[in-house]
């Protein structure tokens, strides 16, 4: 955010003593203050708002001038909880992408890289995404800590530990703490206590991950500080949270569309919009080329019958007053950073130019700012390792029955049900069945580690033939492979080790693969590139079957991630997140 003395250049303009840098003239403002549209423009000097309104006067002989005739100026879109590692976008092309559609600031806290390489992959990735235009909200890399240490499970050789979370909380920018779960903080886990007590102390704020909090859960959860929550799927767990005091983020996601049952709670309910802000969390970069960011979400409040206006009050004034930087970013206001997104009309929300700091990013559509990416240092690469090559064996369930009753994870969402499926033994083991739409999921140790893979099996997927996997599954961020034979599966996982880590989808000798060379998690590449890589990915494992939009993220969100709820695949096998047990794979075996 811009430094003050901005501000005073801003009192120059303003006393006449100097001309506006940049004048954007003749639009409809949407005053996220009043709730008013009022014809003017936008005057800035540096990346700072000298006004908004009138603003003819502060115009001079070198003054860029952009005509917003026939345009809404809105300020910024802000994104409320993201990781941009879940996009598989390095960070100068994510913020490329996302600037097409409006977002000018967003939190992150670079925690899946700091999971595979520690706090100066954290430091190296935020930093990057700084040099964009982008503001970042820096937080606390809360879950580089945790991983899944809240559920009994062990992180991972070069997680982060409480001395690396207390540096981040003094970086500069830094608004808080990422998503800490409830079970860390009732079990009094002194590193997760001591981050909240500290960021609260700094007059910070702690987003929340309260998955399926209810009743004195949800309660405890407030109490301990947590104000903003992106889990509720409900508009009664929407009203819930706002009567415990907490903003509801709406999440619209790849795999979670919350969005249009939460903002019932508004529509049907009665809530004031005040409350509810908006996030992806989790972020498909195909589709979010192909059909947006925050600017979707605010086009879905008002197809929902959310007044305009205040769909775009949170999408930006809300937001920034959540994160407490609303005297900075979120509104076109004097003193505020001048970012600034033109649409043709609001209830459409086709973002045509942005001005992100003062500078035009987006012209026409087009991106036009100046962005090149770092070269990437060794330590983030070739970070994907098997103890050894990966066989058909390495899959194999043994049954000595005909058939046997599974445990089988339901995978169309995030909130994954335990299934008991009937499936058949073929040669003394037990097989996927494409009739009931269940296939075998296996977890392989990405450290080379020399340990077993942990086996079970999906349903949900479509898909009928060949396998596919992935190095991206938040938390562990092992190989992770899925597929309708063994010998497929393995193919698929020795790819991944291969390329270093990735997406790859696999039929007998035909392989497709897009690595994420980026600490197997993110590509090196630019985005022209990789989406179309993603869109032939996509393609060929439609061919296969799968039915799944996005069919990498969900199948990430079937390893173990966070408390999120019921059955999913640990390094173990099945893993009841609720009961913090593993569990046995086969349930019963026939005759």
């Amino acid at each position: 955010m811009r430094a003050y003395a901005e501000r005073i250049d801003a009192l120059e303009v303003l006393l006449g003593a100097r001309k506006a840098d940049l004048a954007v003239v003749r639009g409809r403002i949407v005053d996220v203050w009043s709730g008013r549209i009022v014809d003017g423009g936008v005057a800035v000097v540096g990346g700072t708002i000298v006004a908004a309104g009138e603003v003819d006067a502060f115009i001079g002989p070198d003054t860029e001038v952009i005509d917003a005739s026939g345009f809404y100026l809105t300020p910024g879109l802000i994104e409320t909880h993201l990781h941009v590692y879940e996009s598989n976008l390095n960070p100068t092309e994510f913020a490329r992408l996302v600037l097409a559609h409006g977002t000018t600031a967003l939190p992150e806290a670079m925690y899946g890289a700091g999971q595979i390489a520690g706090l100066e992959a954290v430091r190296f990735f935020t930093d990057e995404l700084r040099r964009t235009p982008i503001t970042v909200l820096n937080q606390v890399p809360a879950l580089g800590y945790l991983q899944n240490l809240e559920l009994g499970i062990a992180s991972g050789p070069n997680s982060l530990d409480g001395a690396d979370l207390r540096e981040t909380l003094g970086w500069d920018g830094c608004v808080g703490m990422e998503e800490p779960p409830l079970i860390p903080i009732v079990e009094k886990d002194p590193v997760i206590r001591d981050l909240i007590e500290r960021t609260l102390a700094s007059g910070r704020v702690v987003m929340g991950h309260g998955a399926g909090l209810t009743g004195p859960d949800l309660l405890c959860y407030a109490a301990a500080g947590v104000t903003c929550d992106h889990e509720a799927v409900t508009p009664e767990e929407a009203l819930a949270r706002v009567s415990a005091g907490m903003v509801v983020s709406m999440r619209e996601s790849c795999v979670a569309r919350n969005q249009r049952e939460l903002q019932r709670a508004i529509t049907e309910f009665g809530a004031s919009t005040h409350n509810f802000v908006f996030c992806a969390d989790v972020l498909d970069p195909v589709e979010a080329a192909n059909i947006g960011h925050i600017d979707q979400n605010v086009r879905l409040a008002i197809q929902g019958g959310v007044d305009p206006i205040a769909a775009v009050q949170m999408a930006t004034i809300n937001a920034a007053r959540y994160y407490r930087v609303d005297h900075a970013i979120g509104s076109l206001a004097p003193g505020r950073q001048a970012d600034i997104v033109m649409v043709p009309d609001l209830e459409s929300f086709q973002v045509e130019s942005v001005v992100a700091k003062g500078e035009v990013v987006v012209r026409n559509r087009e991106y036009v700012a100046r962005s090149s990416q770092p070269l990437y240092p060794a330590f983030l690469k070739n970070s994907v390792r098997l103890a050894r090559p990966a066989t058909a064996a390495s899959f194999r369930v043994p049954a000595s029955s005909h058939s046997v009753v599974v445990r089988v994870i339901g995978g169309e969402n995030l909130v994954s049900p335990e299934r008991h499926v009937t499936l058949p033994v073929v040669d003394g083991g037990v097989v996927a069945d494409t009739s009931q739409d269940v296939i075998k999921l296996a977890m392989l140790d990405r450290y080379g580690r020399d340990d077993p893979a942990g086996i079970g099996f999906l349903q949900g997927y479509g898909l009928a033939g060949g396998a596919i996997g992935t190095t991206y599954d938040p938390m562990y961020h092992n190989v992770l492979v899925a597929g309708v034979n063994d010998e497929d599966m393995a193919t698929a996982a020795n790819a991944l080790a291969q390329m270093g880590g990735g997406f790859v989808a696999v039929n007998g000798d035909r392989v497709v693969a897009v690595p994420l060379e980026l600490c197997g998690l993110m590509s090196d590449r630019p985005a022209a590139e990789f989406i179309p890589a993603m869109e032939r990915l996509y393609e060929f494992v439609r061919e296969l079957g799968c039915t799944m939009d996005s069919p990498f993220h969900n199948l990430a969100f079937t390893a173990v991630c966070g408390e999120l709820p019921f059955l999913k695949l640990g390094h173990l096998g099945p893993f009841d997140v609720q009961s913090r047990q593993w569990l046995p794979l086969i349930v019963s075996e026939g005759h």
